[in-house]
């Protein structure tokens, strides 16, 4: 029987691809910040009026009292964190190095199963790092075009992409414990309320900075609102399958089972922005693929 988080984990990372493309078309006109900041601000009411109806229509409840300390330093840090992440992956985008730099960022995985043993102690087995190895040789051989070891592997873009990785894993690692320290077994509910603090933490920060820093943006995401609340939605989606999934699997296997997105992205590629596969993106998805199933048949 398959478990419930490997479906939730592949809508998480179709829904982030949809996100992606239309962040891409917003980042057009706007500013790194504002591009990271639309999935937070237009993410924020869905995801609100989701945790609203799980609240009024769960079995289990879990008293304000269950906030503790704990929860909220972990969303403030996990917020930050992945707010840092993006604004790196967005400004990655930007520089001619995208693609090797990209597939550092899919590091994040492995620097998950680091984080998440030495913060929370899930432990993780040989053949499922192995799994997770893999999944990450097939995303570096999908992404890179053309091999330069003096240009393409030595540079900032490099090192923005590796920091992204370990950023993006920090926050999910501790978005999980966030929401095992509401001490409550309805992983649906304390994982959506993470998720609306988390979210929440982040807008205002955001916010915040760019009234200080830029506030014409404010008008670009007026004149965009139709593509930000699409972001937004998206965004929202694929956050609330992440939190869930992660609430109740191992975070390593759960962003290792993510890079599924590759395939969605390849797709997108091809039918959406009408663009031609290369023999290495074949090659790179099905190793990737081999991967992802070592990990499933290793759980």
């Amino acid at each position: 029987m398959i478990e419930i988080w490997i479906p939730i984990t592949i809508f998480a990372a179709f829904s982030q691809n949809l996100r992606s493309i239309y962040q891409k078309k917003l980042q057009k006109n706007m500013s790194n910040i504002s591009s990271t900041y639309t999935r937070f601000l237009f993410g924020l009411p869905f995801v609100l009026i989701y945790f609203l109806f799980l609240y009024n229509f769960s079995n289990s409840k879990f008293l304000v009292s269950n906030i503790n300390i704990t929860f909220l330093l972990y969303c403030l840090i996990g917020g930050i964190s992945q707010i840092i992440a993006t604004f790196l992956l967005l400004k990655i985008f930007r520089t001619n190095n995208f693609s090797v730099a990209t597939s550092y960022s899919k590091t994040e995985p492995i620097q998950a199963a680091f984080f998440g043993f030495i913060l929370l102690s899930d432990p993780i087995s040989f053949i499922g790092l192995i799994g997770i190895i893999i999944g990450l040789i097939g995303i570096i051989i999908t992404s890179i075009k053309k091999i330069d070891l003096r240009i393409n592997f030595f540079n900032l873009s490099v090192f923005y992409g590796l920091l992204s990785g370990s950023l993006f894993g920090l926050s999910a690692v501790l978005f999980r414990g966030a929401s095992h320290s509401l001490f409550s077994i309805d992983y649906m509910l304390t994982s959506s309320f993470t998720l609306l603090i988390a979210i929440g933490i982040q807008t205002l920060i955001l916010t915040i900075y760019i009234l200080l820093k830029d506030i014409k943006q404010f008008y670009l995401l007026y004149f965009s609102l139709k593509d930000g609340l699409i972001v937004g939605f998206f965004g929202a989606f694929a956050s609330i399958c992440w939190f869930y999934a992660m609430s109740v699997q191992n975070v390593a296997y759960v962003r290792a089972l993510g890079q599924i997105e590759l395939i969605f992205t390849i797709l997108a590629s091809i039918l959406y922005f009408k663009e031609k596969i290369i023999a290495n993106e074949i090659l790179g998805v099905l190793i990737t693929l081999i991967g992802i199933l070592i990990i499933l048949f290793n759980i």
